[in-house]
């Protein structure tokens, strides 16, 4: 008779449920309690006055809502199954004592892993049997359709979540031989992706002026930080009453496939492992050099970027030993784990190789070999371009410039703009040896979408300005005075159209008028003049009488053409359909006010100024306060914040 190969034995599964019960019972007592238990306590409830089917069905209808606490609760739990199930692989006489049972490799890992597995979904399943038990119970009829489907929307949410966790645990379980590195090891490897990434963010941020990060490469990283993407793909959308989505259900089904591979894998490496290496922090061969140079550079970027910023070393040449030496560091801390010894030092030529690596890393950051830090797009390489740009004064809503350009001609005046940051970094970046301080200051923020979906951000604060260049075509402070009195974009940092949008005007009032020859900080209301001195803002802009802006907030021709008095308009919300199809609730008097628009008044605004004549306030005594330089307000230098 032939022999059949085993790949699952019973009696070591019903042990291995039998010896770790407190771990599956109490996972499943916890929803018991708010799932099914909660459903009757609100059905039970006598201090609400709304129907108990009703309060039930509305719990019902939410339930796949909990599968976010879910997530959270799963991730937690399936180290725990994992450190119970395979926790014979941590010692050396259990190990050798399971190893030598009459069963396969194959056998073994099968038997333990679906042990393990089933600490999560057997207490989901029994949770949601009880849970369907009483909606049919106490749910009307004709109700049971829509709160057993969602039922069985969160039932299936929660279990390929299980799946992949539980199977993600078990993967690291294979590498380790020491119980406590386990979930460390888990831990690490759940965030590794999104840590790396912050890692090289922040030392591209040290060594390329206005970087910004990569939207591409943010976004991979997102999918590669499991508990981040799940719980961006449990977002519910629709009323509980038609039946809530998920945002992205489909990813929870590729994590849970993802969940079967990495089960898979970990049968391939178990089946390879050696018993011998119980007690080691890292069981298998292979991992070792990974780890060990994979904790140097982490440790390196991680606590050299931190040593800078403790001792306040903004210069790339303060940074880069601090690099070095957390490195090495960090390499010979990985050796001592490795070898469970402190006499390390005699594998100094690895962490050799691994300075110099971190050498080269920041040697070539900063020699900008990839040009990130002097990449401009052309023109016809750019499909759309938002910016926020700081317009100059005075500071009112014109004050930044916040939009989105696919005109080709305005698209290329910023172009220029970011060329000329570019090409002048060494004096605008307070980070350079040559940064020189600038009579004021601007920032600027470019995000360009490129054609074939790739994007570039950067982001430059604190630019300085300079007087002297106010005639030096091509510099950056010339460029930037001939944005701040182009019209056209100055029309579209008011934006008057847009602010009305989904608002009606409820009220206007004058802020910093002078009374008996003082500062009078109180609002002056003109609410009734409020549609009149609308109208003739729009006509004094259109005649470039209002709304003229200055790069430098001083000089004669800034203080005689501006008055030091704002006008401020009120706009209320209408009642209006939000994108997901809800109607939002208005205010119901025109008195709250929702948004504002702030201009500050010159004397060329001669329609505006009529018709606050017409408002009587300056017979009370009112004057606009003219902009003399005793009350000029002075910013700090921002440049070393």
């Amino acid at each position: 008779m032939r022999s059949a190969t085993l790949y699952f034995n019973g009696t070591l599964y019903r042990k291995t449920l039998a010896r770790f019960w407190p771990l599956w019972a109490g996972y499943g007592v916890i929803w018991l309690f708010f799932i099914p238990l909660n459903m009757l306590n609100m059905y039970f409830n006598r201090y609400s006055n709304s129907p108990p089917y009703r309060r039930m069905l509305n719990q019902a209808l939410n339930l796949p809502e909990m599968a976010t606490f879910g997530l959270f609760l799963a991730g937690f739990f399936a180290i725990l199954c994992a450190m119970a199930v395979f926790g014979y692989l941590y010692n050396s006489r259990s190990s050798c004592w399971f190893h030598a049972l009459p069963m396969r490799r194959e056998a073994l890992f099968t038997t333990q892993y679906l042990a393990g597995l089933s600490f999560l979904l057997l207490p989901q399943l029994v949770t949601a049997a009880l849970t369907a038990m009483v909606e049919l119970a106490f749910l009307p009829m004709d109700s049971w359709g829509k709160a057993l489907y969602a039922l069985l929307t969160w039932l299936l949410a929660q279990s390929g979540i299980c799946l992949f966790f539980f199977s993600f645990a078990a993967f690291c379980a294979m590498f380790t031989g020491n119980i406590l590195a386990l979930p460390a090891f888990y831990c690490i490897f759940n965030v590794l992706a999104d840590v790396i990434y912050t890692l090289l963010d922040g030392l591209f941020h040290e060594f390329f002026y206005g970087y910004a990060g990569s939207a591409g490469t943010a976004q991979i990283v997102e999918y590669l930080t499991p508990a981040y993407a799940l719980k961006d793909a449990l977002v519910l959308f629709g009323s509980s009453e038609e039946g809530q989505r998920f945002r992205s259900p489909g990813t929870v089904a590729v994590y849970a496939a993802v969940g079967v591979a990495l089960a898979l894998v970990s049968l391939y490496v178990y089946r390879r492992r050696h018993a011998e290496t119980a007690g080691d922090v890292v069981s298998i061969p292979l991992v070792r050099p990974l780890f060990k140079y994979g904790v140097s550079f982490c440790a390196g970027l991680c606590l050299g970027m931190f040593t800078a910023a403790f001792f306040s070393w903004s210069s790339v040449t303060a940074l880069i030993p601090c690099v070095l030496v957390w490195s090495v560091v960090g390499y010979f801390v990985a050796e001592m784990l490795l070898r469970k010894s402190f006499r390390v030092l005699k594998t100094w030529k690895g962490s050799a190789v691994m300075t110099a690596v971190m050498l080269v890393l920041c040697l070539g950051c900063m020699m900008d070999l990839f040009g990130v830090e002097t990449r401009v797009p052309k023109l016809n390489q750019v499909e759309q371009l938002s910016v926020y740009f700081n317009t100059g004064y005075p500071n009112d809503d014109g004050a930044s410039l916040s939009t989105t350009l696919t005109d080709p001609e305005s698209i290329q005046k910023f172009l220029e703009l970011h060329q000329a940051v570019v090409d002048d970094r060494d004096r605008l970046d307070w980070n350079s040896s040559s940064f020189t301080h600038g009579d004021d200051y601007s920032s600027l923020q470019l995000e360009y979408t490129l054609k074939g979906g790739s994007s570039l951000h950067r982001r430059y604060s604190s630019i300085p300005l300079y007087q002297e260049d106010l005639d030096k075509e091509g510099s950056f402070t010339y460029l930037a005075q001939q944005l701040v009195q182009d019209r056209e974009l100055v029309a579209q940092a008011y934006d008057f159209e847009a602010r009305l949008n989904g608002y009606r005007l409820t009220g206007a009032w004058l802020d910093c008028l002078k009374k008996d020859g003082e500062i009078y900080y109180d609002n002056v209301y003109v609410d009734n003049y409020a549609q009149e001195l609308w109208d003739a803002v729009q006509q004094d802009f259109a005649e470039g009488n209002i709304g003229v802006r200055w790069l430098f907030d001083s000089g004669r021709e800034r203080n005689e053409n501006t008055y030091h008095t704002d006008l401020i308009f009120g706009l209320s919300a209408y009642q209006r359909t939000n994108t997901e199809g809800y109607t939002v609730q208005v205010s119901p008097n025109g008195y709250d006010i929702d948004n504002t628009l702030t201009i500050t008044l010159s004397p060329q605004a001669r329609r505006t100024l009529a018709v606050l004549e017409k408002t009587g306030i300056f017979e009370e005594g009112y004057s606009l306060a003219e902009h003399e330089l005793d009350y000029i307000p002075q910013y700090p230098d921002t440049t070393s914040w």
